[in-house]
C-alpha cells in the first residue's frame, strides 16, 4: 500500500494521494511502516481506489516503488539467507506482506531464470472476483529478481480457481558460454567484413584473430554485468538491513513511550490511554476499516513473552467469545503483533464501573440494586452454558452502560468483564500461580480462597458479595453474625482481626479484603435514619434495613459450602425475578381485604 500512494503522489499529485488516503480512512503514518500488516479487505479497497484514478495500466507502474529505498524493509526476511531469485520465492510467505496472513505459496518448479509456483487461497474468493489482488502479486513476484541485481522478471499466470493461482516467473541471466559465442560471432563478421573489402595478408591474420579477439571481450563483457548484478544484489541487502533496523528502532521509541495515534494489528488505531495494571495495559482505539471504537488491551513488554500472562489474555479472549451475551463485553479480536506482544480488542463501553458508583455513593437503595442484580444472574447464567467460570467476579468488574432499551429506572445494561483468570471447564491446563489461589479477596469463596477446586458457584458466591455490597456499602464481614451490619469488622491486622481469622484456612496465604480493609463506609442518603448516623467519618453500627427477600437471597449465595448455595445462576435469576414481580403489583387500596 506504501508503493500506491507513492505512485499515486507521483503521477496524480499530492492532492490525489490525499484524497485516497482520506477514502481508505488512512494517514500518512499508518503507510510509514511498509513491514506492518494490513487487512486485506484493506488491501483491496486500496487497489480499487487506486485504480479509479491512475487507471489499470497504473498498477504495473507501482514495481519500481515496490523495491524503492524506504520500501525495503518488507523484503528483509525474504533476501535473509538466500542466494538467488529461485530461493526467495520460496521464502515469500515470511515477508508479512499485506495478505501474507490469508495466502500460502509453495514451490512447484525452480531454476536459474525461472521459478513457477502456487498459491493458495484462504480468505473470501469475492476478493479475488476482480482480479487486482492477483495482478498485485504478478507485479509483486516480478519484482523479486530485481533484489538481485538481474531485469525485472516477466510474470504469467498460468491457472486460477477459487482457492489456488498459479504464476511463472522468467527473468534473464547473464551466460558466459553465450557471451563468448555471441563475441566469436561477431568478431568473425567483423573479419570476414575486412578481407572482403582489403583481400590480403593483413586482413587475412584479421579475420582468423578477430573471432578470438570477439570472444574474449565478450568474456569480459559478461563477467562485468555477473560482477554488477553481485554488486547491485549487494547493495540491496545493506539497503534492506539498514532500512530494517531503522524500523526496529522507530518501533522500539514507540513501544517505550505513548502509543496514542500509531496503528497496530494493522486496523486499529490508537487512541487515549484508558487504564493500565501490573501487565497491561488498555487504550481507547478506533477499527480502520468502519471507524468503529474499540477497547484494546496489550501486554506491556516485559510481559509479553511471559506464558502465564499471554494465556491469560488468551483465556480471556476464548471466555469472552464462549460467553457471547448482551450483558457480557464483546470479544472483537485478539491475537499477537510482530514483536510477540499478545492483544485482545474488545467493545468500548461507555459509562462507569459499579465500584466508581459505590466508592462516591457508598451502598445503593434496593430498587437500583434490583436491574443490577438480574442483569448480573443473567450474564452468569450465559458464562456458565458456554462452560466458563469467571473466579474473579467484583464491582471492577461490572460495567454500567446507558442504554435506553435496558431494565430499570436508570436504564443502565450491565456488562461484566475482564476473564482473564476465567477457567474453561473442558480445557485441561489450567493457570496456576505459584500454588496460590487466583481471585480478588473478599470476593473469592471459602474454597477459592483455600486453593481448592472451584466450579460454577463460586461466581454466585462472588454475586451474593457484589450485591451485599451495593445493598450495604462493603464486602460481606468474616463473620456470618455480623451480617447486615457495617463496621463490625476490626481494624486490618489487629489482635482482634487475628482473633476472627483462626477459625478459618489460612494456608493459601490469602485474606479476604474485609480481613484487610478497615470499614470507613459512611451510610447512604437511602439508608435508615439509625444507620445514617456519622460519627467521626464512620458510620454507627446499626443495623441497616435490607428488605428480607434480598436477604434470604443474599444470605443463600454467600453459604460457606457450596451445595447450600444456590445451585445455578439460573436459580439465583429465578429468586431476583420473583422480588421483581413482586415490586411490579400495584399497591393495594385501603378497601381491599
Amino acid at each position: 500500500m506504501k508503493a500506491l500512494l507513492s505512485c499515486l503522489e507521483a503521477e496524480k499529485g499530492e492532492a490525489a494521494a490525499e484524497a485516497w488516503l482520506a477514502k481508505l480512512r488512512l494517514a500518512r503514518g499508518d503507510l510509514e511502516d511498509e513491514t506492518r500488516l494490513l487487512p486485506l479487505v484493506a488491501l483491496h479497497s486500496a487497489l480499487v481506489a487506486f485504480v479509479e484514478q491512475v487507471s489499470d495500466g497504473g498498477l504495473d507502474r507501482t514495481a519500481s516503488y515496490l523495491a524503492a529505498r524506504d520500501n525495503l524493509g518488507v523484503w528483509a526476511r525474504v533476501l535473509r539467507g538466500t542466494r538467488a531469485p529461485e530461493d526467495a520465492f520460496a521464502r515469500i510467505d515470511s515477508s508479512d506482506s499485506e495478505y501474507g496472513r490469508t495466502t500460502l505459496w509453495e514451490r512447484l518448479e525452480a531454476r536459474p531464470g525461472y521459478w513457477r509456483g502456487r498459491v493458495r487461497i484462504a480468505h473470501d474468493p469475492k476478493l479475488e472476483a476482480d482480479g487486482l489482488l492477483a495482478r498485485a502479486r504478478a507485479v509483486e513476484l516480478s519484482i523479486v529478481p530485481t533484489l538481485f541485481g538481474y531485469p525485472r522478471g516477466t510474470v504469467a499466470q498460468s491457472k486460477k480457481d477459487d482457492d489456488a493461482q498459479e504464476f511463472e516467473v522468467r527473468w534473464p541471466l547473464p551466460a558466459p558460454v553465450r557471451g563468448v559465442v555471441a563475441g566469436a560471432v561477431m568478431g568473425a563478421i567483423a573479419g570476414g567484413a575486412a578481407l572482403a573489402v582489403h583481400p590480403g595478408t593483413a586482413s587475412t591474420l584479421a579475420a582468423l584473430f578477430t573471432p578470438i579477439f570477439g570472444a574474449a571481450a565478450g568474456l569480459f563483457w559478461t563477467r562485468d554485468r555477473l560482477r554488477r548484478v553481485e554488486s547491485a544484489a549487494q547493495s540491496v541487502r545493506v539497503s534492506a538491513l539498514e532500512r530494517s533496523l531503522a524500523l526496529r528502532e522507530n518501533e522500539s521509541r514507540a513501544g517505550a513511550g505513548d502509543l496514542e495515534g500509531s496503528v497496530i494489528a494493522g486496523q486499529y488505531r490508537i487512541g487515549e490511554r484508558m487504564g493500565s495494571g501490573a501487565s497491561g495495559v488498555i487504550y481507547e482505539a478506533t477499527r480502520i476499516t468502519d471507524g468503529l471504537p474499540v477497547a484494546i488491551k496489550l501486554l506491556r513488554a516485559a510481559t509479553a513473552h511471559d506464558v502465564t500472562a499471554s494465556d491469560r489474555l488468551r483465556r480471556e479472549s476464548e471466555a469472552l467469545g464462549l460467553s457471547w451475551h448482551p450483558n457480557v463485553v464483546e470479544v472483537i479480536d485478539h491475537g499477537h503483533l510482530p514483536d510477540g506482544t499478545s492483544y485482545l480488542v474488545m467493545e468500548l463501553l461507555q459509562g462507569e464501573m459499579l465500584a466508581t458508583r459505590l466508592k462516591y455513593r457508598v451502598r445503593l437503595p434496593a430498587r437500583e440494586v434490583l436491574p443490577v442484580a438480574k442483569q448480573v444472574a443473567e450474564a452468569l447464567v450465559a458464562i456458565h452454558a458456554a462452560g466458563v467460570v469467571h473466579r474473579d467476579l467484583k464491582p471492577s468488574n461490572i460495567y454500567l452502560v446507558p442504554d435506553e432499551e435496558a431494565d430499570g429506572p436508570s436504564k443502565e445494561r450491565v456488562k461484566v468483564f475482564d476473564f482473564g483468570i476465567a477457567r474453561v471447564e473442558w480445557e485441561e491446563m489450567r493457570i496456576t500461580n505459584m500454588g496460590a489461589p487466583l481471585g480478588t479477596p473478599g470476593y473469592m469463596s471459602p474454597e477459592q480462597e483455600g486453593g481448592l477446586e472451584v466450579d460454577h458457584r463460586s461466581d454466585i458466591y462472588a454475586a451474593g458479595a457484589v450485591l451485599y455490597e451495593c445493598l450495604v456499602g462493603e464486602p460481606p464481614p468474616v463473620s456470618p453474625r455480623d451480617m447486615w451490619t457495617p463496621n463490625t469488622r476490626p481494624p486490618s491486622g489487629s489482635f482482634a482481626m487475628r482473633l476472627a481469622e483462626g477459625g478459618m484456612r489460612t494456608d493459601s496465604g490469602v485474606q479476604p479484603a474485609s480481613r484487610r480493609m478497615p470499614s470507613v463506609a459512611p451510610a447512604g442518603p437511602d439508608a435508615e435514619p439509625e444507620a445514617a448516623d456519622v460519627r467521626g467519618g464512620r458510620a454507627s453500627s446499626g443495623r441497616i434495613e435490607v428488605p428480607a427477600e434480598w436477604r434470604a437471597i443474599v444470605e443463600r449465595a454467600l453459604a460457606k459450602r457450596p451445595e447450600d448455595r444456590f445451585q445455578d445462576a439460573r436459580a439465583m435469576l429465578t429468586a431476583i425475578r420473583a422480588i421483581e414481580r413482586v415490586d411490579a403489583k400495584p399497591p393495594r387500596s385501603a378497601g381491599e381485604s
